[in-house]
């Protein structure tokens, strides 16, 4: 009778350990998959802010388990044809940072139907979080942002910041 007490007693404390630290499949996505529609890219999130009405959003899309950051940029009503954009970091909202871990392509952009130039327009791309450049760490924790720059505003027309929440 003994015996059968000890060897219980190990087994149902490795039952209950393995219970309590199991997860839902629901709870594993939620902290592996990271995703954000609808973002505003807009003048006021520059630093310095610019007086620019031009509006844009973005989508952005992250998984753990491929470190691909997923990304669609739209944008409208810009001063002229766009002469740069692209992804800065390491800068929290409200902070500008010279290092600039992403540049694209102007001549990538999808031109909007009615507009002769990018004054109107949208971009699709995807960023390697290769935690030597961009960390994942700071990736989620809003530490990059993407800018849109014109002939007028040659410092970022629009901005957003990347984040999640």
């Amino acid at each position: 009778m003994k015996l059968t007490k000890l060897t219980a007693l190990p087994f149902l404390l490795f039952a209950a350990f393995v219970i309590t630290s199991c997860e839902s499949d629901a709870e594993l996505n939620r902290v592996s998959v990271y995703s954000k529609t609808g973002i505003a890219l807009t003048g006021a999130q520059e630093a310095p802010a610019s007086t620019s009405t031009a509006l844009g959003t973005m989508d952005v899309f992250y998984t753990r388990a491929s470190k691909v950051l997923t990304y669609t940029i739209n944008w409208s009503g810009l001063s002229g044809a766009v002469t740069g954009f692209g992804i800065h970091g390491l800068a929290p909202a409200g902070y500008a940072s010279p290092n600039l871990v992403q540049t694209f392509s102007t001549s990538a952009i999808v031109r909007c139907a009615t507009v002769s130039n990018t004054t109107c327009g949208s971009y699709k791309g995807t960023l390697l979080v290769d935690e030597v450049v961009v960390k994942e760490v700071d990736l989620t924790n809003g530490m990059y942002y993407v800018n849109i720059r014109t002939a007028a505003f040659p410092a970022g027309e629009i901005r957003a910041q990347i984040r999640f929440q």
